[in-house]
């Protein structure tokens, strides 16, 4: 792999990330400052070919012309306050997996600047993310956007890559001379980043009970809030010399003076603000503040304590802790104090925990190696959203197995919990010729789903969208099901013609998630149905045993119907008439007038894909189609070719993972199906003639479309954009998440 790494700012991050691609044959383009500081820093680092150059926008063109030359393959660049206009040339005119490292999502993405300069400096800016396939930012920040801003996180494709790595030290330069317990605190002494008001009432505390105890503040004391904080520093040293020491205002710090405070420390006391507040603007959520600090326990191996605000990282557990004011940091010093074994658990905690920030663990997340999950068969092949423990296992079976075992799934599968629902159902529907509608496909879940209502004494209609592509299997075993089961059917069949220009509309595009339409306007006509037939109540069969696992950037939301009028509107010539289309204003009428439940009965019981599909041979003769979704030609040439050959995404690997989780098959037998490359199979080749000779188009105009880079859905309208406040407000309305 050629990587390029450009470095302008951060000496410390492009050692980083040479350190990340050790072995990769890599081309470093950096000022002549950064060149000496990165070699008189760690030289074995230095181990590519360098480039200086004065600045991104005096030589841009520079750096183009290398990478082009050099057939670069992962581009990196460093957190830039300067060079904007070349940042977003070199982005635009390079053709590789592109990463930027940014500090302040803010000043990039949501910042509000008064004058015309910063004006442009952020449109400037806005263009070079969007130019730009992965955003880097420290731990902090990963893991809250990660876990309380998903929107943005589906947006953009963010990365953790740290500041600094670990390393583990062979020995200690500096030793303790005496028994007190030391507190260090890192990072300058300013007010709109740290604030150490609950430190000094501690400190004046401890200092009254003549305590043994020292805090050292290893950081320049800045402005005239440094100049109180030492102040009541000196007030405190008055009263019990010792328990504080901090740098000198002015004069030299050098890199000794700093190894000694953190070697010689017990403990690392964040004091990070929440809001760090610079040109006007508020930091997002000011979360990458503390990650200082957190490096500094991570890089020295040393416990440490955050303000209540701020989120302990998963791998610091049980070596860093909260506190919320200064009375739980007193007793927490104090329990420290009184109970050294207490700390001698926490540093050894913290020796382990610091192993999980080596270069090893942090490339099993990024996606320019190749990861695979330890239990399932998730990799990181192509989603940006997948991350891996500390033991190798992914975050969706381990949400699954949160799930599994959580009270909402146990209650449910409990038995009076589906006999209550079904009286229920059976009792609304009494007067009504139809209990309930099920959305039937030909597929395997449907199918075991209509015959398991029947089988509980409910009266559904069964309900199914015709889009032109089912298989004759599935057509059959609809039929013969239904027939059997004495279950009536409603079908809706969508105009050809229409629905043909839609399916080429999104072929054009080059949108991921093509099936969009169809699952649509499922959606709609189920929902359609529940209204014609005078019932409240939707089965479907969609089930968390077999479907769980589904990673986000793979599909695109469902019920998004402006994001396929868009889509269309760009694409498409013939009008749309007579596809059903679910509007919010549509789902609301649904939910909150009618009432209207959408009910996933598999999920109520112990859902076993061999013994339902066992069952439904036995009594119905029902046919197997092949893979989850083959029911269909049109989706089984979309899983089986263009979602591996366009986008690189095996839709396999989630629905066996699902299987994985659920017992219902192992991960060995998971990855002999995968060996089996399903885009070149005798099959597959049949739907490919098939489809393209059905849809009107030729291989050759069908082949480049494969071969264009994906588009995002979020390029054209959505409601998960720009409607964005509408939908929140809707949402919040519907009762949804």
């Amino acid at each position: 792999m050629k990587v390029a790494i450009i470095e302008t700012e951060h000496f410390q991050y492009g050692l980083t990330q040479s350190e990340l691609f050790e072995g990769e044959e890599k081309f470093f383009f950096v000022t002549q400052v950064m060149y000496d500081k990165m070699h008189e820093y760690n030289s074995a680092l230095c181990n590519g070919k360098f480039h200086v150059i004065s600045g991104l926008d005096e030589e841009y063109d520079k750096v183009i012309r290398i990478c082009k030359e050099e057939n670069i393959e992962v581009l990196l660049l460093s957190p830039i306050f300067k060079g904007f206009v070349g940042a977003l040339k070199i982005a635009e005119n390079l053709i590789c997996k592109k990463v930027i490292t940014i500090h302040n999502l803010n000043f990039w993405l949501n910042a509000r600047f008064r004058t015309s300069k910063y004006y442009k400096e952020r449109k400037l800016k806005q263009k070079i993310v969007a130019n730009f396939d992965y955003i880097a930012v420290e731990d902090f920040m990963f893991n809250y956007i990660r876990n309380n801003d998903k929107s943005l996180f589906k947006k953009h494709k963010f990365l953790y890559i740290p500041f600094t790595i670990f390393h583990k030290r062979e020995g200690k330069k500096f030793h303790k001379e005496n028994n007190r317990l030391k507190i260090v605190l890192t990072g300058s002494i300013h007010k709109e980043r740290r604030r150490y008001e609950d430190v000094i009432k501690a400190i004046h505390f401890f200092a009254e009970k003549q305590t043994n105890i020292t805090f050292s503040f290893a950081g320049r004391p800045l402005e005239d809030y440094g100049k109180w904080v030492v102040s009541e520093l000196d007030k405190a040293n008055k009263i019990h010399p010792g328990i504080a020491e901090y740098f000198p205002i002015e004069g030299l710090i050098t890199p000794d003076m700093f190894l000694k405070e953190m070697e010689t420390s017990d403990l690392v006391l964040s004091t990070s603000t929440t809001e760090f507040k610079a040109l006007g603007t508020t930091e997002y959520i000011g979360k990458t503040k503390p990650t200082a600090a957190i490096h500094d326990m991570m890089s020295f191996e040393l416990p440490g304590l955050l303000p209540a605000h701020l989120i302990v990282p998963e791998n610091l557990k049980g070596s860093v802790f909260n506190y919320a004011g200064a009375d739980e940091l007193k007793g927490i010093l104090q329990n420290l104090l009184d109970k050294p074994e207490l700390l001698k658990d926490w540093k050894k905690q913290a020796i382990i925990n610091s192993t999980y920030f080596t270069a090893a663990e942090i490339r099993k997340n990024l996606p320019f190696f190749y990861t695979q999950c330890k239990r399932c068969v998730m990799d990181n092949a192509n989603d940006p959203n997948i991350w891996f423990d500390k033991e190798g296992n992914c975050n969706y079976c381990n949400d699954d197995y949160t799930y599994i075992q959580s009270e909402s799934n146990v209650n449910i599968k409990k038995p009076e919990s589906l006999t209550r629902l079904i009286t229920k159902i059976k009792e609304d529907g009494a007067t009504k010729k139809y209990d309930c509608v099920v959305g039937v496909s030909g597929g395997l879940d449907s199918a075991y789903l209509v015959y398991k209502l029947v089988k509980l004494g409910v009266r559904p209609i069964a309900v199914h969208f015709d889009n032109g592509w089912n298989s004759e299997a599935a057509t059959q075993n609809i039929e013969t099901l239904l027939k059997k089961l004495n279950v009536d059917l409603y079908t809706y069949v969508c105009d050809w013609e229409e629905f043909k220009d839609l399916q080429m509309s999104f072929l054009k595009a080059g949108v991921v998630d093509i099936e969009l339409v169809t699952d649509h306007a499922i959606s709609a006509t189920v929902y359609d149905a529940a209204k014609k037939f005078n019932t409240k109540y939707i089965f479907q069969g969609h089930n968390q045993s077999s479907e769980f696992i589904l990673p986000e950037a793979w599909i695109h939301w469902k019920n998004d119907a402006l994001n396929i009028k868009s889509i269309h509107k760009k694409y498409g010539s013939v009008r749309l008439k007579t596809l059903p289309l679910l509007t919010f204003f549509k789902e609301y009428y649904h939910l909150k007038y009618r009432k209207t439940n959408y009910i996933y009965l598999l999920d109520y019981i112990d859902y076993n894909k061999k013994e339902a599909e066992l069952i439904l041979k036995e009594e119905f003769g029902w046919k197997n189609y092949g893979a989850k979704h083959n029911e269909s030609i049109f989706t089984r040439f979309y899983q089986n070719y263009i979602l591996p050959k366009k986008f690189n995404i095996d839709k396999r690997k989630a629905h066996l993972s699902s299987l994985i989780c659920s017992n219902q098959i192992t991960r060995e037998e998971a990855l002999e199906e995968l060996k089996t490359r399903c885009w070149e199979t005798d099959e597959t080749k049949q739907d490919k003639a098939y489809v393209l000779k059905k849809l009107g188009v030729s291989e050759t105009i069908f082949d480049a479309w494969m071969e264009e880079t994906p588009v995002s859905h979020f390029d054209f309208a959505s409601y998960l954009t720009r409607h964005n406040q509408i939908i929140t407000a809707l949402k919040k309305l519907i009762g949804k998440k």
